[in-house]
């Protein structure tokens, strides 16, 4: 389980192994939708603080690079 922090600034853990894609939503708050069926059959999404290659580096266990200045 990875831990993150979602918009409202709560600790939640998400099972890589359920991810399906992770996706931006604006500056540093991405979407990770899961292989879970939500209302209408739809992915469930969760909105997390970080940009999508933090998050996505993260999820797959890679170390991640300061961003450039």
């Amino acid at each position: 389980m990875i831990g993150f922090r979602n918009t409202h600034n709560q600790p939640i853990y998400v099972n890589r192994a359920q991810v399906l894609y992770v996706t931006t939503i604006e500056e540093d708050v991405s979407v990770i939708a899961l292989a879970v069926a939500g209302s209408g059959g739809k992915p469930v999404t969760i909105h997390v603080r970080g940009s999508v290659e933090l998050v996505s580096s993260r999820l797959s266990g890679q170390p991640v690079s300061a961003p450039a200045r």
